[in-house]
């Protein structure tokens, strides 16, 4: 079922899969979610993890991989933004109408690409438990980059690169940063045939942006982990 508003035609399916994977929030993941929410009040201050350092904020290899929600997290935005991002062809939430589009129309999709992944972005690294707590949504972004770049081997450079970077990378905000620098890099070195540079652009952006927010608002970005957030002075476990 698909229905057409200004030049834009609307895939009902397509569209409906990719906001439910893209906007649904990361803690309803939890079991047992409202008794969670409930219950942490009580628990606001966690002892930090015995296996860091001070100070030591990085990002860690075998943490990060062994978390089975990271990896929900970059398949339902892998999914999510191939099919709003148009990664496979015929697979796609919105496109032109028009074999000719106008650059009206062109310019209404990007925004709409823009409101779908800003507003994604946003809700899964903000939350606010008794203050606001900004996250580092490390693999949400990196699923992300597949859809927006429509460059599978572009992408997957893009995070193995990152990952082969992590082990000299100080926090979860220099890895944003570093990803959406090689994915600016390799997007526009590999573009693909239906890429537009918007959209590459627009990849790097979600991915620095949460860096930007945290410098705005002065907080430092969190990590999500059972035992603790890997930040100072964060109230409750993810």
């Amino acid at each position: 079922m698909s229905f057409t508003v200004s030049s834009v035609t609307f895939d009902c399916l397509y569209l409906g899969l990719g906001l439910a994977l893209l906007w649904f929030p990361r803690q309803w993941l939890r079991v047992g979610f409202l008794g969670r929410a409930r219950g942490s009040r009580k628990r606001k201050n966690w002892a930090p993890n015995r296996d860091r350092e001070p100070g030591d904020v990085s990002v860690r290899f075998g943490e990060e991989f062994s978390k089975a929600r990271n990896w929900v997290d970059f398949f339902r935005a892998f999914t999510g933004g191939a099919a709003v991002g148009g990664l496979f062809p015929g697979v796609v939430a919105f496109a032109t109408a028009d074999p000719k589009p106008t650059k009206e129309t062109i310019q209404l999709l990007f925004i709409l690409k823009v409101v779908v992944f800003l507003t994604g972005l946003l809700i899964q690294m903000l939350r606010w438990e008794g203050r606001l707590t900004l996250f580092a949504p490390l693999f949400y972004v990196q699923g992300l980059a597949f859809g927006l770049l429509t460059n599978v081997p572009a992408a997957l450079l893009a995070v193995i690169g990152v990952w082969a970077l992590n082990a000299v990378l100080p926090s979860a905000a220099i890895f944003l940063v570093v990803f959406g620098f090689l994915e600016l890099c390799l997007g526009f070195m590999f573009k693909a045939p239906n890429a537009r540079p918007k959209d590459i652009l627009l990849a790097a952006a979600l991915s620095v942006l949460p860096v930007l927010i945290s410098i705005l608002f002065k907080r430092h970005l969190a990590q999500f982990t059972k035992r603790t957030k890997i930040i100072d002075s964060s109230p409750t476990p993810d």
